[in-house]
Order: structure tokens, then C-alpha cells, then sequence
């Protein structure tokens, strides 16, 4: 009976151990199973970080790539621009050069200081002393005369005044040896008289124009008020 019981005690004692390694086992299987768990809803959560940071690259890709076609576009706009402003440098670099190149040709005279002028029994050439503008120096103010540095066209311009009194006045503007222009002006009633005319000459190089002055009439002028002049400038060489 003795060795009964002691076998009985034994296959207990074999149950238990049984019982604690399957207890042990369902315990590693659970805290593996917890871990597994832990894991899995980490490793979900990273893929969901994962999958939110691949999103923001491809949106900074797509703006990157945007931002790349708007440099792209202000670059071959800068480029154009650059263009146009070497073209534009170009011209203006090239209109300095025909300015500078361009004969400059002007000059402007009175007839004389407070004083008159004629009659006189002949036509005689007008000498505008009294210079006010010569550029070019192709005036010359102890002839009367203007002479044409270049080809081209030229605008010529007088004025005249006479005082009150019975002379009627007049002037010619002389190109080389013949008249271009003649004016004139009675006066029937004794007050002052003014003439002005203009126009435009195609003058050689060496042509000469100046003014004349018609038989018995005479003209007026004052320093201070240049009632008399004789004007001229080159509008472009030819």
C-alpha cells in the first residue's frame, strides 16, 4: 500500500510538473503573444508615419519640381530681358556714334546796336555783326555770309523791323548768286513794320546764303531786342 502511495505521490508529482510547464508555456506564449502585439500596432504606427513622410517628399518633390520650372522660366526670361537690353545698349551705342560722327552746323546774328541800316542807292548784301550762335563757325559775321560745311539741307530764317516813317522795308535771302526768297512790306500807316519768312535750302558744301537788302529802304535793330536777325541750322547731311 506503502509503495502505492508512493507511486501515487510520484505520478503527482509528474502532473504538477506537467501542469507548471504548461502553465510556464501558456505564460511565455501569452507575453509573446502581448509582445507580438506591441510590435505589430508599432510597427503599424510607424508604416502610417512611414507612408505620411513618403507623401510630404512627393509633395516636395512636386513643388520642387515646380519651383525648378519657375527659376527655368524667369532664367530665359532674364536671358530675353538681357537681350533686349544689349540690343537696345547696341542701338544707343550706335546713335551716339552717328550724334558724335553728325557735323553740328547753327548760328544766329543781329544786324547791329541800336541803329539803322540804309537806304541805300544799290542792293546790298546784309552783314549781321552782332553773332549770337556759331557753331560750326560757318557764319561769318565780317561778310554776312554762310557757307555750307556739308551736303545737306538746311532751314534759313530772317527777321526785319523798320521804325515808323514813309520807307517801306523788304530783304532777299541770297543762295550762291540768286534769290530764293524776297519780302515786303509798304507802310501806309507810319506805324512800325515787321517781316519774318523761313525755309528749307539744299546746299552743296561751299554754297553760300546771306540776305540783301532792296534800293532806298532800310531796316532797324537793337541789342537788347534782336528786331533784325539772320538764322540758320543743318537739319541733317545728305
Amino acid at each position: 500500500m506503502v509503495d502505492n502511495l508512493g507511486t501515487m505521490v510520484l505520478e503527482q508529482r509528474e502532473k504538477l510538473r506537467k501542469m507548471e510547464k504548461q502553465v510556464g508555456r501558456r505564460w511565455r506564449e501569452k507575453r509573446r503573444g502581448g509582445a507580438e502585439a506591441r510590435l505589430e500596432s508599432e510597427n503599424a504606427a510607424m508604416g502610417a508615419r512611414l507612408s505620411a513622410s513618403e507623401r510630404e517628399v512627393e509633395e516636395l518633390k512636386r513643388m520642387h519640381s515646380a519651383l525648378e520650372a519657375r527659376v527655368t522660366d524667369s532664367e530665359n526670361g532674364n536671358t530675353a530681358l538681357e537681350a533686349r537690353l544689349n540690343a537696345s545698349e547696341g542701338m544707343m551705342e550706335e546713335l551716339r556714334r552717328e550724334n558724335a560722327d553728325r557735323p553740328k552746323v547753327a548760328f544766329s546774328a543781329g544786324l547791329t546796336n541800336d541803329a539803322y541800316v540804309g537806304p541805300f542807292n544799290s542792293v546790298t548784301t546784309l552783314v549781321y555783326r552782332r553773332v549770337i550762335t556759331n557753331i560750326g563757325k560757318a557764319y561769318n559775321p565780317n561778310t554776312g555770309v554762310f557757307t555750307a560745311p556739308v551736303r545737306g539741307l538746311y532751314y534759313i530764317r530772317f527777321t526785319a523791323m523798320g521804325l515808323k516813317g514813309p520807307q517801306s522795308i523788304g530783304a532777299y535771302i541770297y543762295r550762291n548768286e540768286k534769290s530764293v526768297i524776297f519780302n515786303h512790306q509798304n507802310n501806309d500807316n507810319g506805324h512800325n513794320r515787321f517781316l519774318s519768312n523761313a525755309l528749307t535750302l539744299e546746299l552743296e558744301a561751299g554754297d553760300v546764303v546771306y540776305m540783301r537788302l532792296p534800293v532806298n529802304q532800310e531796316l532797324y535793330d537793337e541789342k537788347s531786342s534782336n528786331y533784325s536777325t539772320f538764322s540758320g541750322f543743318l537739319l541733317f547731311p545728305m
